[in-house]
C-alpha cells in the first residue's frame, strides 16, 4: 500500500484533484501548470512553496492587552462603568476578530503556499480553541501563527508548543493548575482528542500527567508563556506504568512514542484530505508511514499525495466541501476576490474560523450539509457572483462556454442529464450569460463535493 500512482494515470483531472485536496483549488491555468510538473513535481511545489508571511501582515489593532491593568480598571469601576467598559471590550473583540478572520481567509485565497494554509485549518480543528472562551484576539492570532509554523513539521514539536500556547491554556484551564490542585482538563483532552483517542489510557494516567503540567502560566502584560516553578509539581509521577519526575514535555514525548499516536493522527489526516475513512489495512499502512517519518506531517503528506490510494475512485470527487473550502475554492476557481461579508457567509454555512463549536472541533463530512445550509450555499454563490460584471469574457459559442465552466468548476465529467441541463440553459441565454450559468452550476449537489 501507499505505492506511487503510475505516471500514465497522471492527467489534468488528477492534477485538479491534488490542488483541490492539498489546497483550496485553482483556476484552469493553475491546474494546467501543476499538471505540467508531473505528480512528484506537483507535490514538491505544493508542499515546498516559499515563505509568504511578509505578504500578509496581521491587522494593525492586534496587540497584546495588559490583562493585569484591565483587571485593576474593572475592579475600581462602578457597576455601571464596568458594564459599559465590558460592552466596549466585547465590541472591540468582535471587530478585531472579523478582521482576523478576513486576514486568514485572504491567506487561504491568495497565498502561493495554500497547502500550508489547508494544513493550518486542519490543525485548528484538531487543537480546537474558541474566541468565545479565550476572549483575547491577540491570543487567537498567536495560536494561528503557531499552528502555521508547525503545520507541516514534527507533531511532537507542535504538541509542546501548544501546551504552552496562551489561547489553549485559557481554553482548557491550564492556567488554574498548580501543585496539590492540578486541573485535569488539558491532560484529558491531550490524550483523548489530541494524541491517542479514547480507550488508550487510564484515569490514573490523566491524574498523574495533569501534575506534570502544573505551573504553566501566562505573562499578563505580554501574553506569553511563563513557567511558575513554585506552583509546579516536580515530584515523582507514574505514567503508562513508568516512574519518573516527568515534566509536561516528558509526557508529550511518551504520548508521541505510543504506537496509537501515529495511528490516531494518520487516520484523522487521511479523513481530512481523502474524505473517506481508511480501511483497516490502509490505516495500518498510514500509521507505519507516519511513524517512519517520526510524525513529520509534511513528509507524511508527501507520500500520501503521491499514493495510488489517494487517487482512487473511492476518493476522487467524494468529499463534501466544508464551508471554508467551499468559499475559498469558489473564489480561486472563478479568479475573484473574497466577498466583503465572508465572515457572515461562513457563519450562515456553519464554520466560523477561530470559533469551533467545542473542543472536538467540527464534525465535518455530511454534517456540513442540511436543507438550510444547502440553500444558504446556493444563495451565497448567487450573491458573490452578482458582484461580477455581467459581460465576463467568454467563448464565442454557448457549448464552449458551458464546457469551459464545467471544467473550471467541476474538473470532471458530469452525469449526462446534468450536462444537458447546463447546455440547454447556455443555448437559451447565450454566451454572455456566463455569470448566471456559473450560479446554476454552483446550485447543484454536484458542486458541493470536490
Amino acid at each position: 500500500m501507499l505505492e506511487p500512482l503510475d505516471s500514465t494515470a497522471w492527467g489534468p483531472e488528477m492534477a485538479a484533484h491534488l490542488i483541490n485536496r492539498a489546497g483550496f483549488g485553482g483556476s484552469p491555468r493553475d491546474i494546467a501548470a501543476l499538471h505540467r510538473l508531473g505528480l512528484k513535481g506537483a507535490v514538491d511545489a505544493l508542499l515546498g512553496a516559499d515563505e509568504d508571511s511578509d505578504l500578509f501582515p496581521p491587522p494593525e489593532g492586534l496587540v497584546p492587552r495588559d490583562l493585569a491593568e484591565l483587571k485593576k480598571r474593572t475592579a475600581a469601576a462602578s457597576p455601571e462603568e464596568k458594564k459599559k467598559f465590558q460592552a466596549q471590550m466585547a465590541r472591540e473583540n468582535r471587530e478585531t476578530m472579523a478582521e482576523l478572520r478576513l486576514w486568514w481567509l485572504s491567506r487561504m485565497r491568495w497565498s502561493p503556499f495554500a497547502a500550508r494554509e489547508k494544513a493550518t485549518l486542519f490543525w485548528h480543528g484538531h487543537w480546537a480553541t474558541s474566541i468565545e472562551k479565550v476572549k483575547e484576539p491577540f491570543a487567537m492570532w498567536q495560536q494561528n501563527e503557531t499552528l502555521r509554523a508547525f503545520s507541516l513539521g514534527r507533531f511532537e514539536e507542535m504538541a509542546r508548543a501548544m501546551s504552552r500556547d496562551p489561547a489553549m491554556m485559557r481554553y482548557l484551564d491550564l492556567t488554574q493548575s498548580k501543585a496539590g490542585k492540578p486541573n485535569e482538563n488539558f491532560a484529558r483532552e491531550l490524550m483523548e482528542l489530541f494524541t491517542l483517542g479514547e480507550g488508550h489510557y487510564t484515569e490514573e494516567d490523566i491524574q498523574q500527567s495533569a501534575r506534570a503540567f502544573t505551573g504553566y502560566r501566562i505573562n499578563p502584560k505580554s501574553q506569553q508563556f511563563l513557567f511558575a516553578s513554585r506552583q509546579a509539581d516536580s515530584g515523582p509521577k507514574s505514567f503508562f506504568g513508568l516512574e519518573g519526575h516527568f515534566s509536561g514535555d516528558d509526557i508529550i514525548g511518551l504520548l508521541c512514542a505510543h504506537p496509537q499516536c501515529a495511528r490516531f493522527l494518520a487516520g484523522k489526516l487521511w479523513v481530512y484530505y481523502a474524505g473517506t475513512p481508511p480501511s483497516a489495512g490502509l490505516l495500518e499502512a498510514l500509521a507505519a508511514e507516519y511513524r517512519r517519518s517520526q510524525l513529520d506531517t509534511g513528509a507524511f503528506l508527501r507520500t500520501v499525495f503521491q499514493s495510488r490510494e489517494f487517487f482512487s475512485p473511492d476518493v476522487v470527487r467524494r468529499q463534501i466541501k466544508g464551508p471554508v473550502q467551499w468559499l475559498v475554492q469558489l473564489t480561486r476557481q472563478m479568479e475573484i476576490p473574497l466577498p466583503r461579508d465572508a465572515d457572515g457567509v461562513l457563519r450562515n454555512l456553519g464554520q466560523v474560523p477561530f470559533a469551533p463549536p467545542n473542543v472536538k472541533g467540527w464534525d465535518g463530512g455530511r454534517s456540513w450539509i442540511s436543507s438550510a445550509t444547502l440553500l444558504e450555499r446556493y444563495n451565497a454563490a448567487g450573491a458573490i457572483l452578482a458582484r461580477l460584471p455581467a459581460d465576463l469574457p467568454t467563448l464565442a459559442d454557448p457549448g464552449g462556454t458551458c464546457s469551459g465552466l464545467v471544467w473550471r468548476l467541476f474538473q470532471s465529467q458530469l452525469p449526462a442529464d446534468l450536462n444537458n441541463k447546463f447546455l440547454t440553459y447556455a443555448a437559451a441565454h447565450g454566451p454572455t450569460a456566463r455569470r448566471d450559468l456559473a450560479h446554476l452550476m454552483m446550485s447543484t449537489p454536484d458542486y458541493q463535493i470536490t
